[in-house]
């Protein structure tokens, strides 16, 4: 669903009469709803099922995507995808949190890797899919088309035989839990507006919720984010590489999705066929480099990684108003590559980190920097499109040098974000951790 929105979002914006900078708000709500409830749902799983959880957000991916297609306003389509944001945080936490604590320590990296292949593997589907159904059907059929694969994980879930609950009879947090939400979600709205002149006021505020939230956290009895895991510093350093990694190539996909579109003057089907080489190159190398992250060190690979997306964002930087297609093939085979190497032994690390009775915490955070990286992506994008056309601007050909220009300056940031990222993965490592084994 969120690769195959990114096609879509110029014909969704060109629907409801809105702005290129408005328009990217159908990828923006979902992922503030979504970090909003990532820490807080981590918790509700370990006290009530990881399972049950999972199942939930199944259901609510279902019936938001039901009401996003079924839409009459812009407006009620962001509410619908915010709630669709809320279902794949409740669905990418347990399943990182599930496979960790089924399989054994020194065994997690193969698993991990299929996990992050299926996500590939979906996302592969995505911007192919969506731009073909929404140039054959229009743009809601998009929407309902998840209802199969929804259906479909739900009989396969249910076979599940472990219900996974590791704080029974605990209480939640829900103080803890508001701050967080309300922090959060501030702070990255003031972040998604730059340079708004309010900007620094949502920044400002949010930030100081967060802080009187981690306060809270370190007095609370049974806090909703566990902060001792921040003092390993395995943990910690590979947590920020997963924000930094996300937030520098993320917006790619979304990037090149306008760029053919707008400057190749390629429809949602066609572009979606060129990008989906990306993800189908991340399918294919990811369950290589999880089964080798036990068995090398590694930071080899996430270093790796990081490396490849120091290319792809260079390469991103050089794009001009004339197509370049084998420049365009070469940026998603160098992300696709960064992606392939880094996420697998970069979970496999994390997750090897810590005990048992952190891996909902741990897969929460995990889930919460990639989604956080990824919404600072886009962010970057959204700003740059601000600086440089404004927020009322269409994308026209009068105005596609301005919209080279918003890209350049968009990846010159992301590029020091990978650079940035490839110091942290390599210097990532306790001297008493053992790759692929954990310490607990």
């Amino acid at each position: 669903m969120m690769t195959m929105v990114n096609l879509a979002v110029p014909t969704i914006g060109s629907h409801f009469g809105v702005s290129a900078h408005i328009q990217s708000w159908t990828v923006m709500a979902f992922f503030l709803a979504s970090v909003a409830f990532m820490i807080p749902m981590s918790r509700v799983s370990d006290l009530y099922g990881k399972k049950k959880i999972f199942i939930f957000g199944i259901v609510v991916v279902l019936l938001s995507s039901v009401a996003t297609a079924a839409s009459p306003t812009f407006e009620i389509l962001l509410a619908s995808r915010a709630f669709s944001g809320i279902g794949t945080a409740c669905i990418s936490l347990t399943s990182v949190s599930m496979i960790a604590q089924v399989y054994p320590s020194a065994q997690k990296g193969l698993p991990l890797a299929i996990n992050t292949m299926c996500i590939y593997i979906g996302a592969s589907l995505g911007p192919g899919l969506g731009g073909l159904l929404t140039d054959m059907f229009g743009w809601r059929v998009m929407f309902l088309s998840i209802i199969p694969f929804c259906v479909l994980a739900l009989a396969m879930i249910m076979r599940f035989k472990y219900e996974l609950r590791t704080a029974k009879g605990e209480p939640f947090d829900a103080k803890g839990s508001l701050l967080y939400g309300i922090g959060i979600v501030v702070l990255m709205y003031g972040v998604i507006t730059l340079p708004d002149a309010l900007s620094p006021i949502f920044i400002t505020a949010g930030a100081l919720l967060l802080v009187v939230f981690l306060h809270s956290q370190m007095r609370a009895k049974y806090p909703v984010l566990m902060l001792s895991l921040f003092s390993g510093r395995t943990f910690r350093r590979s947590t920020f590489a997963t924000f930094l990694n996300y937030g520098s190539a993320y917006a790619v996909l979304f990037s090149l999705s306008l760029y053919l579109q707008y400057i190749g003057g390629m429809g949602p089907g066609t572009a979606g066929l060129i990008i989906l080489a990306q993800p189908a190159i991340q399918a294919v190398i990811t369950p290589f480099a999880g089964r080798l992250s036990d068995k090398i060190d590694p930071r080899i690979l996430t270093t790796s990684g990081m490396i490849m997306m120091c290319i792809g964002t260079l390469l991103m930087i050089s794009l001009t108003e004339e197509l370049m297609m084998l420049q365009v093939y070469m940026i998603l085979i160098t992300t696709g590559c960064g992606y392939a190497l880094f996420s697998a032994p970069n979970t496999n690390v994390i997750m090897s980190s810590v005990s048992v009775k952190n891996y909902s915490e741990s897969s929460g955070v995990l889930s919460l920097m990639r989604q956080v990286g990824m919404m600072t992506s886009i962010a970057v994008v959204m700003c740059m499109i601000s600086v440089f056309l404004g927020t009322t601007t269409v994308v026209t050909p009068d105005v596609f040098g301005e919209f080279i220009q918003s890209i350049r300056y968009s990846f010159a940031v992301c590029f020091v974000l990978a650079v940035i990222g490839c110091f942290m993965t390599w210097f990532s490592k306790d001297k008493n951790v053992t790759p692929g084994v954990s310490n607990h």
